[in-house]
């Protein structure tokens, strides 16, 4: 039965609300970018979801100085750095790296050796800028639960130098019983009922008969430890800076885990109890490699990070069309396949027209934006302007369409650039296009000449790839919640008014300009539970050029 909700208006009358009205079509996510590439900061083979070119710097670290654009230079940052310059505000970005990328790290030790490693968190050359000191405590260190099961006597020692304080105090758990008692723990006096005497010198316990631990039972004792007997770990990064007093490798190894951004903590095996010395001087942690040299395999198997991922418009970070292109074409075809439809876009190898036009025989496909010539950009590490391959031009274009609604062309579009690394003349630009290169040139700022795909066919535009991937969204969207519904006239005639309505508000967005929708279903469909639904869209083209015609008399 159709799912309904029956209320008693009075005795004997009923009425029934179908839950099909008020089915509609939420909100399609057309402009989230996704780009994949190298850097010197965060997890590897992770999606971050950013809004700023800010936070991206945050999570990503810094781009390294430019050399020729074949000298393993990060890529990911500089490319995020061009998409949110040009109109991008949701990146979904992963970082990939070689398998030989590692974590900076130092050791610190005490006179004996090594007491405790501090390693990044994430891995690359980051880390080289993590500055770690040793210093004598600014105050008293605290122990906090630090526990023991009793299973033979004596009990283990606490710290040898326990400061008296409030906070001081045994928690007490029977085995037999499952209660937990709190106790006061103290440096003075003697062992009482609901009092723990701790020496300052041997850190043994001693409880009261009537407190006595026996096997089975755990404690978890809490107190401070005195100042001299501590230390303060600092590190710094940056504008970060985080201070952990410590009374031993454990106690360091805890704080750390628990509440650094920068670092985790490995104690060196035997080193528990033991203390790093003070240092004099600031260390930075040394020997990260950021795996810069990252080729197509690793990006590929880093692009499968947003298979699943809401993402329209995907970017391989610094990477040319010899090496990007067809793992692009193969990633966007395996999307839609999964009905997640998006465009891809690469940059040609190089500027030269010829390259470009080479570029273009070797690919058809409407699913992949292929773009030239390179772009000059600020600098943010070296200053001034560097001149940036044509990979570089497809992060910006992809930040430029993500900007755009799906009607919207990105013909005749400014860039947000200083520069163009080429400037074809009008031949060149015309046979370019011809190849289905989409050329960017300068005429009143940096334009795109016109928006178009690698397609040969009906999707050349990539405002109609844009639409139609935009209408199939919507009729999944329109048409899942009725799955497992009552497949008869009425339902069907449910998702027509639904299919409809999305549609008619695509023809007032003048995204469509006009469509044809039938929800069907023979005897034989019903029974094998089809509903067959039939459009023709017929999208809104952009107009490439004006023709004039001029009379004169």
């Amino acid at each position: 039965m159709a799912e309904s909700i029956t209320e008693m208006i009075i005795p004997g009358t009923y009425i029934d609300v179908r839950a099909e009205g008020l089915i509609g079509v939420s909100g399609i996510a057309t402009g989230n970018v996704g780009i994949v590439g190298t850097a010197n900061k965060g997890a590897v083979d992770s999606v971050a979801v950013l809004s700023s070119f800010a936070e991206a710097r945050e999570i990503f670290g810094e781009y390294d100085a430019w050399v020729d654009g074949s000298s393993n230079e990060l890529t990911l940052v500089r490319a995020l750095q061009q998409a949110f310059a040009n109109g991008g505000s949701t990146v979904y970005a992963v970082r990939t790296a070689k398998n030989s990328a590692s974590a900076a790290s130092r050791a610190l030790a005490d006179g004996t050796g090594d007491v405790v490693v501090l390693t990044a968190r994430t891995k690359g050359t980051w880390g080289h800028n993590i500055y770690v000191r040793v210093k004598a405590a600014s105050q008293n260190g605290y122990v906090e639960n630090r526990s023991q099961n009793i299973t033979s006597d004596p009990l283990q020692p606490l710290h040898a130098n326990i400061a008296e304080s409030p906070r001081n105090a045994v928690k007490l758990t029977r085995a037999d019983t499952g209660q937990t008692f709190r106790l006061k723990l103290s440096t003075t006096g003697s062992a009482a009922k609901g009092k723990v005497h701790v020496g300052l010198v041997t850190g043994v316990m001693t409880f009261h008969a009537d407190d006595l631990p026996v096997d089975g039972d755990s404690i978890s004792a809490s107190y401070e430890v005195l100042q001299t007997a501590c230390r303060d770990i600092e590190m710094s990064y940056l504008n970060v800076k985080e201070t952990f007093t410590i009374v031993d490798a454990t106690d360091l190894k805890r704080d750390i885990d628990k509440a650094s951004i920068l670092v985790t903590a490995t104690i060196v095996t035997g080193a528990d109890p033991r203390l790093p010395d003070v240092m004099t001087d600031a260390l930075a942690l040394e020997g990260g490699a950021n795996g810069e040299t990252a080729g197509t395999s690793q990006y590929t198997l880093s692009l499968e990070q947003l298979d699943t991922e809401p993402v329209n418009l995907v970017v391989l970070a610094g990477l040319g069309f010899s090496d990007a292109a067809a793992a692009l074409a193969a990633h966007a075809e395996k999307a839609e396949n999964a009905g997640r439809e998006r465009l891809t876009f690469v940059g040609a190898d190089e500027d030269s027209a010829s390259a470009v036009a080479a570029n273009a025989d070797e690919m058809a496909d409407d699913r992949v934006v292929l773009t030239a010539p390179g772009i000059k950009a600020v600098d943010l590490i070296g200053g001034g302007q560097v001149n940036l391959p044509p990979a570089y031009t497809a992060a910006a274009v992809a930040g430029l369409v993500a900007s755009l609604a799906v009607q919207a062309s990105p013909t005749n579009k400014t860039l947000k650039i200083p520069g163009i690394t080429t400037d074809y003349n009008d031949g060149k630009i015309k046979n370019l296009l011809n190849n289905r290169v989409l050329v960017i040139e300068k005429k009143a700022g940096y334009r795109v000449v016109k928006g178009i795909t690698t397609d040969t066919g009906a999707f050349k535009q990539v405002s109609i790839r844009r639409i139609v991937d935009y209408a199939k969204e919507g009729v999944r969207r329109a048409t899942l919640p009725y799955i497992g519904k009552l497949n008869n006239a009425r339902v069907r005639g449910a998702m027509y008014g639904t299919l409809n309505g999305f549609l008619s508000q695509m023809v007032l967005d003048e995204q469509l300009t006009d469509f044809q929708l039938e929800v069907t279903a023979t005897r034989e469909q019903e029974i094998a539970g089809v509903a067959l639904v039939t459009l023709y869209l017929k999208p809104t083209f952009s107009i490439d050029y004006v023709k004039v015609i001029m009379n004169l008399s």
